[in-house]
């Protein structure tokens, strides 16, 4: 392990934000030069701080490093520290673990787990090949083992690693009667240190429940008997009780037409409820009048005619939010963009566009309480499916931001009946230094802790005075009020 020496610079005089809606400072803020780094990444660790992971680019011996930087609550920089890595590896995912957070990196079959104690703030790294040269997807992390799924020639696979040990067992999705092709794991989680896995089997979801020597439990069809295809599903624990969530279709296509809520009990579901986007109340709110009013002409036609009208998205979800027996689901639209790509070439993936974001309020028995809906405009197409909105409960409100180059939108919604008691964008216009200006921004946003928010990112700055410009990376610490 070697220490890395680089400057810090702890700018804790607040930024300003400006608003027609009102004032709010950044309470924290660290910034160092971006040149340096490949990429870098920050993992909000709740009250335990942040720890910001920064890959350098260049390389020796076939090794590159990684720079870690452990900051406190309040931005202050507790420790610096750097571990060694196969160049080939890149970030895949970070998840918290009690008092550990590790992270997954990856190169092909390769894997390496950099596991970082923030009580001792150590570091250490556990290596491994997945021999199968499968794809993997789904890292869960729970009770110092790692789960995730993967496919391999039509064939779908759960992966168990201990990470203390380094011990791993793969199980193979076999189904009597099944084609492996035709079975898919949609998620996996840990509760109660046993696996539960959500199994798509055609258009039937059923739920495999392991323990983490990969002895098989139970199996559990969930959907037996159901018209309705479950798309997407998530399942959590909260007093004592499963429930699962996510979209249902009752077409053919893999495309969502809804929301649903459901309760398990035992080798069933007690309930499940699944509301039809146009159910919704406020679902079609981030459209024009025009556009609302020929929605609503189309669903009467649909109703004269005994027919009820769908609309298709691409939805990505939240985890669930729960409190006091009532559960909040936030999800996100968004659709595929492409571009020509000249003779030969057809059309060329571009990234997803996000359009508008949901949030829904269930009580424990899967009835609706209230929704909303919001448009959004990130500044960016992601390549891959992301959350731009950072959500948390605090006192009477669920407070929701996300992020535009240079503005950052804030709203806050009652949690009692939904309505809006917060709206504000916010241009982020300053440095620090008056005779500064940004110029560019490419700007993140997460939850962190109470009411507390991390937005950071890249930002290209002019100094008007002298016309130079430098790249930063940039961290902030935001408090809703």
């Amino acid at each position: 392990m070697q220490m890395v020496k680089g400057k810090i610079v702890c700018l804790l005089s607040a930024f300003m934000f400006v608003s027609a809606a009102g004032s709010a400072q950044v309470t924290a803020s660290v910034e160092y030069p971006y040149k340096e780094y490949k990429d870098v990444y920050t993992i909000p660790m709740g009250e335990k701080g942040v720890l910001q992971q920064m890959f350098e680019k260049d390389t020796h011996g076939g090794k590159r490093w990684v720079k870690m930087l452990h900051y406190d609550k309040n931005l202050k920089l507790l420790t610096a520290d750097s571990v060694e890595i196969d160049k080939g590896l890149y970030f895949n995912e970070s998840k918290m673990d009690n008092e550990m957070c590790y992270t997954m990196l990856r190169d092909g079959s390769d894997f390496s787990i950099v596991a970082y104690n923030t009580v001792t703030r150590k570091i250490s790294v556990l290596d491994g090949e997945y021999k199968r040269k499968a794809s993997m997807r789904d890292f869960t992390i729970g009770n110092g083992y790692l789960v995730f799924s993967s496919t391999q020639n039509k064939l779908d696979r759960i992966g168990i690693v201990n990470l203390k040990t380094g011990e791993s067992c793969t199980l193979d999705m076999h189904l009597k009667g099944v084609r492996d092709k035709d079975i898919y794991v949609m998620e996996t989680s840990i509760i109660d240190n046993e696996v539960n896995a959500l199994v798509r089997v055609g258009r039937d979801v059923l739920l495999m429940r392991f323990g983490m020597d990969g002895t098989q439990k139970n199996i559990i069809w969930l959907t037996e008997n159901i018209e309705e295809a479950i798309i997407s599903a998530s399942i959590q624990k909260s007093a004592g009780r499963y429930f699962v969530t996510g979209t249902y279709t009752t077409g053919k296509r893999a495309v969502a037409q809804g929301f649903y809520f459901a309760q398990l009990d035992g080798e069933k579901f007690k309930f499940i409820k699944f509301y039809n986007f146009l159910d919704l109340k406020n679902f079609t709110e981030f459209m024009s009048d025009k556009a609302k009013a020929k929605v609503e002409r189309k669903k009467q036609k649909a109703e004269q005619k005994g027919k009820e009208l769908t609309m298709n998205y691409l939805i990505t979800s939240h985890d669930v939010i729960e409190e006091k027996g009532n559960f909040y689901y936030i999800a996100e639209s968004y659709y595929p963009v492409y571009y020509s790509g000249g003779p030969g070439q057809g059309r060329v993936f571009a990234g997803y566009y996000y359009t508008h974001a949901i949030l829904i309020k269930f009580d424990s028995k899967g009835n609706i309480l209230w929704d909303n809906c919001f448009p959004m405009n990130p500044s960016y197409n992601p390549l891959t499916l992301k959350h731009f909105i950072s959500a948390s409960l605090s006192g009477n409100n669920l407070n929701a931001i996300f992020t535009d180059t240079k503005k950052m939108v804030s709203k806050s919604f009652n949690k009692v009946n939904g309505t809006v008691t917060q709206d504000r964008t916010e241009e982020m216009i300053k440095t620090g230094n008056d005779d500064e200006d940004i110029k560019k921004a490419f700007t993140n946003s997460d939850y962190w802790y109470g009411k507390n928010f991390l937005l950071y990112g890249n930002r290209v700055v002019k100094n008007k005075a002298t016309n130079d410009r430098r790249r930063i990376f940039f961290l902030n610490k935001y408090t809703t009020k």
